[in-house]
């Protein structure tokens, strides 16, 4: 069955409505996260994800004058990148079905890829 990487994209500042979220509200999101995870889990369709930590990275770029390394994750833009997930399911409307109440949703966009199956056992 095609696997499928979740990408979860935002600007990096987790807020509600009325402005910055407080220790309890943070813990309270989390756990909607968690929830997810266990649910998805639980059907068979999680085969792994990680949180990524915030503010850190670096970007590798090659060329002709050699490897450039510079602080990431993407300094060019203003998304960044906060975590993933490894999803197996028949078709992209299948990973879009199952992620459609996916918590990140509150606070910014998924990106779903499928992961190209290189013939490795």
């Amino acid at each position: 069955m095609p696997k499928y990487l979740l990408v979860a994209r935002d600007d990096g500042r987790w807020q509600t409505a009325s402005g910055e979220m407080s220790p309890a509200q943070m813990q309270e999101m989390l756990q909607t996260y968690g929830a997810w995870g266990e649910r998805v889990a639980k059907q068979g369709r999680l085969k792994g994800g990680e949180k990524l930590r915030d503010g850190q990275g670096k970007v590798l770029r090659g060329g002709n004058s050699g490897l450039s390394v510079t602080d990431g994750p993407f300094v060019e833009s203003k998304e960044v990148i906060g975590g993933f997930w490894i999803l197996e399911a028949p078709g992209y409307a299948d990973v879009e079905k199952l992620v459609s109440d996916h918590p990140h949703l509150n606070f910014g966009s998924l990106e779903i890829r499928e992961i190209e199956d290189m013939g490795r056992a």
